[in-house]
């Protein structure tokens, strides 16, 4: 059986796997900067001609693989980033980042490390595949905007039935699972800065000046009412303010206060609503406080929208297939945002979870984006085994 021989392959590389994701995280690159990344993916599949093609580069800097099988079939895409965070690591582990102030805080490293030895896999066995399968190596899925819309139209997902991408989760999920959802699984995204306006003076002079700082308070306070008082409570929605700044001295009002953050959701509706009420409250309070403002708002990303059809194949396959050792989880929706997204405008898509809570001595488990992220390697193999064996489910057996 095919998918054996695959699982059996990837079991006797599982070391290899640890150590090309360590050698990733070593030379962790931020993103639309991962030249070097980006170059070491291009010439991991350079030995390879007859039977697969690589495309580089696709979009600014992305790589994209297209293994052809020996018989004709569906084609199904799978997906992995590899952009590190701007973060100064903490770890202390011997392979950290040499890079200083960057660091593969989130997981890609892992996640490119697990697909570049998945393709290798699948080609060494592509004559007894049914159908094609694309691996794409992104780019950039940290910043906005990211690097998939920009691999989208540049044909990366050309002709592809299907595309599954994941990541590894260490706080929610154990080692081994595999949390899968159907519909709304990450929330989509809208970026906003904005600038007000007023009048500086000294401190001892309130009266004289127009103060951007109190406006700014204010309406800091006031459009968190949108959650409480305009969006349906059984619809999930956040406004963030991540940056409050007036630049300035203990007693001096400054003449200008700026204010960025985001606003998640998972509807149209609420997208939609969000920026109507963020813009009437912002423009009511400044008018009241005699300041002015300027506003960049703009949606950065869709919410990741699971096909059921797709989710329920991999259920299936997780529950049925003993092969891998995987566990299946029913994920709860995210309010965290990515642009896997934009190639589910291109084909049906699928975003999966994968169990990878470290083994830590004190027993604390790191977020992602936290300087002492890390992961349990063991899930590594696992990781590999899921995509290998859903790819060769899906070009057997969906319809």
């Amino acid at each position: 059986m095919l998918k054996n021989k695959i699982y059996k392959h990837l079991e006797e590389r599982e070391q290899e796997i640890i150590q090309l994701r360590r050698y990733l995280h070593q030379n962790a690159e931020p993103s639309f900067k991962e030249f070097k990344t980006a170059e070491y993916i291009k010439n991991f599949y350079g030995k390879y001609k007859n039977g697969v093609e690589v495309r580089y580069p696709v979009g600014l800097h992305g790589v994209t693989i297209k293994i052809k099988g020996g018989q004709p079939g569906r084609t199904l895409a799978l997906r992995a980033d590899f952009d590190a965070l701007e973060l100064t690591e903490e770890t202390g582990v011997e392979y950290s980042s040499k890079n200083p102030g960057v660091m593969h805080a989130c997981g890609h490293d892992a996640h490119t490390a697990v697909l570049l030895i998945v393709a290798d896999t699948l080609i060494k066995f592509r004559e007894e595949l049914c159908g094609d399968i694309v691996i794409i190596h992104q780019y950039a899925e940290e910043v906005s905007p990211g690097g998939a819309k920009a691999m989208v139209d540049d044909g990366a997902l050309a002709g592809a039935d299907a595309v599954v991408g994941g990541h590894v989760w260490g706080t929610a999920y154990k080692t081994g699972e595999i949390a899968v959802r159907s519909g709304m699984a990450m929330a989509g995204r809208s970026y906003f800065k904005t600038t007000i306006t007023g009048s500086g003076g000294h401190g001892s002079q309130p009266h004289s000046c127009i103060d951007p700082i109190v406006a700014a308070s204010h309406f800091v306070v006031a459009v968190q009412s949108i959650l409480g008082r305009n969006i349906n409570p059984l619809d999930p929605a956040v406004v963030t303010i991540g940056r409050f700044e007036g630049l300035g001295s203990f007693n001096i009002i400054p003449g200008s206060a700026v204010l960025e953050g985001d606003t998640r959701y998972f509807s149209e509706d609420v997208k939609l609503l969000l920026e109507k009420r963020f813009k009437e409250i912002l423009e009511g309070i400044t008018a009241a406080h005699g300041c002015s403002f300027e506003l960049d708002y703009r949606h950065d990303y869709a919410a990741t929208v699971n096909d059921a059809k797709l989710a329920e194949f991999a259920r299936k396959f997780i529950e049925a297939d003993t092969g891998p050792g995987l566990k299946l989880r029913e994920s709860e929706p995210i309010m965290g945002s990515e642009d896997f997204s934009c190639y589910q405008t291109q084909a049906p898509g699928l975003y999966v979870f994968f169990g990878a809570s470290p083994k830590n001595k004190n027993g604390e488990v790191y977020p992602h984006h936290h300087p002492k992220f890390n992961i349990d390697e063991t899930c590594l193999v696992k990781c590999a085994k899921f995509y290998a064996g859903f790819a060769v489910d899906f070009l057997e057996n969906y319809s």
